[in-house]
């Protein structure tokens, strides 16, 4: 059983695409647990896990970290709470992160990149 100290099922239900708790790797959401708790403000999902067909019909591979329940998208739109939020990430030990806008992408999958950080 997959389980979060700050994330709740909901959570993950409401994220586009629509999935669960259950759907993630423990080691990824226990560092985002972690994360969490350095940055000391809510981190709210907008994406996580993603099934390969859902992400190739996005014209996108089908075998990115989201597919591998190992990457969650979060919102950001403030210049204060991106810092905080990469930051901490960071703390927690990820090692990939995509900085947009309104979100950020963190993931820890060992198949793709590492150390690397960029825009969207």
């Amino acid at each position: 059983m997959i389980t979060s100290k700050y994330f709740k099922e909901e959570e993950f239900n409401r994220c586009s695409p629509e999935c669960s708790l259950q759907d993630m790797k423990q080691t990824t959401l226990s560092k985002l647990d972690t994360a969490r708790e350095i940055a000391g403000i809510p981190f709210v999902l907008t994406s996580a896990y993603r099934s390969p067909e859902w992400d190739k019909n996005k014209g996108r591979s089908g075998t990115g970290a989201h597919t591998l329940g190992q990457a969650v998208d979060i919102r950001c739109n403030t210049s204060r709470n991106r810092f905080l939020v990469v930051n901490a990430l960071l703390k927690a030990g990820f090692r990939r992160i995509g900085i947009d806008k309104n979100f950020i992408h963190a993931d820890d999958s060992e198949s793709h990149d590492q150390e690397v950080l960029w825009l969207y």
